[in-house]
């Protein structure tokens, strides 16, 4: 059963907290600049608003003759009456286009600044207002938005990841107990006491499926039978029409050698049959296990192949290197073997080496080398999960390599693919348990 971690995809937790971390972190950060774009916008205007007011103030005070200069640590206030030179002015009442109504900044001070036309007494009406407090009041309001802003991103990270963690919490119970269940004629069901609807339908659903799946395990399994039955008795029939042809006792020895024949290739698909059989039912097997030479079996093996198909004769190489004996199935070992050769001797024209070591099995051929999509096939995970058009065309072409994987892992062995190109496809057997 896979399990949290052995997949590369993200979990639907992470997408939740994720989705949560960018709209609190979004909102946040909105609403820190509107606030700030408020607050500056409030205080340009009321200082603007201010400025006029005063300016409003002293025109009165022209007109009433009561005017003076007026010079404090924040207002300067000057009249420029009409014809006189503006180089008595400070710099920054210089050269203005009237009416005026700007900011500037000199030596880290920030002047709001207002000129306008006076018509009486006619002239120029100047004021400076010194707003540096008023900016620092700004920074340190802008300091305090982005610390808010800090703990709010840190907020929303926490935040995120609970709530996610809170909402991915069923769905993890639901993907444990479905992960959990393991294949069998009577499989556990899931809960579907859920407080939300959704995974509650799923659980039920689910467990639908798994009475669903029951079923069609079940009639596979009479299925199996019934073949097996079926396929056993014409075996039956051949091993006694041989027994009945040696009792007459009048074969010639060519006749003796061919009904030896017959026996040997008879009981090799009586074993073979059972081994299949137990593959597709994915039951445990009681096997054989037995002391035995690979290579023995395997050069006995290709004399059967060579007499049953002269074509292939003398197309087989074997070679031991100093191999052990093992202790396994041997009808689970030559129906490997014999499925490996004989798919390399079917798909190539060319000669088949087989070299037996201690603790691996190599066979290689020096064909066109086996196609990507077969290769990609062949070793998924669960070749089970390939669907009716994969199927068929793996069937189709090498179908004797799935056999070989299949009973390569019912004996804890390990298929291994080496070489696959236009020189030839070499497949390696790590025998899992060699020697002694």
């Amino acid at each position: 059963m896979p399990n949290e971690g052995s997949s590369s995809k993200k979990s639907v937790a992470s997408r939740i907290a994720r989705t949560i971390f960018i709209l609190i972190s979004a909102t946040t950060a909105i609403a820190m600049f509107a606030v700030d774009f408020f607050i500056d916008d409030a205080d340009d205007t009321i200082l603007n608003l201010e400025l006029r007011a005063d300016a409003a103030f002293f025109e009165e005070q022209l007109a009433a003759g009561t005017f003076r200069p007026l010079e404090t640590p924040r207002l300067k206030v000057l009249f420029l009456p009409a014809g006189e030179s503006e180089s008595g002015l400070p710099y920054y009442f210089q050269g203005l286009s009237l009416p005026y109504a700007d900011e500037f900044e000199e030596n880290g001070v920030t002047k709001q600044v207002i000129a306008r036309k006076v018509e009486k007494p006619a002239g120029q009406l100047y004021l400076a207002q010194d707003t540096s407090i008023l900016e620092s009041r700004q920074g340190l309001i802008q300091w305090i938005l982005l610390g808010i802003t800090s703990v709010m991103f840190l907020a929303a990270f926490f935040i995120s990841r609970a709530s996610a963690n809170y909402i991915a919490r069923p769905l993890k119970r639901l993907t444990h107990e479905i992960q959990s269940i393991e294949p069998s004629k009577n499989m556990q069901r899931c809960h579907s006491d859920y407080d939300d609807w959704e995974f509650a339908h799923i659980a039920e659903s689910f467990n639908l499926f798994l009475s669903e799946l029951e079923s069609h395990i079940e009639r596979e399994r009479s299925f199996v039978k019934l073949a097996s039955h079926e396929l056993r008795t014409p075996l039956a029939v051949i091993s006694g029409a041989v027994e009945v042809l040696e009792q007459r006792g009048d074969l010639s020895r060519a006749n003796q050698k061919t009904i030896d024949r017959i026996r040997t290739t008879t009981h090799a698909m009586k074993d073979d049959m059972e081994v299949l059989l137990a593959l597709a039912r994915s039951e445990d097997r009681e096997e054989s296990n037995q002391l035995f030479s690979v290579y023995r079996l395997a050069r006995e093996l290709i004399v059967d192949l060579e007499q049953s198909t002269p074509a292939y004769r003398g197309r087989v190489k074997l070679e031991d290197e100093d191999s052990e004996a093992i202790f396994a199935d041997p009808s689970l070992v030559r129906l490997l073997l014999r499925n490996l050769i004989q798919n390399a001797l079917r798909h190539t024209r060319s000669d088949v080496e087989i070299t037996i070591r201690t603790g691996e099995i190599v066979v290689q051929d020096f064909g066109s080398g086996l196609p990507l999509e077969n290769r990609e096939q062949l070793f998924k995970p669960d070749i089970r999960s390939l669907g009716d058009k994969q199927k068929g065309n793996f069937k189709n072409s090498t179908f004797g390599l799935l056999i070989v994987r299949l009973v390569a892992e019912r004996l804890g062995w390990t298929l291994e693919l080496i070489r696959s190109n236009n020189e030839g496809t070499a497949f390696r057997i790590v025998i899992g348990n060699a020697g002694t």
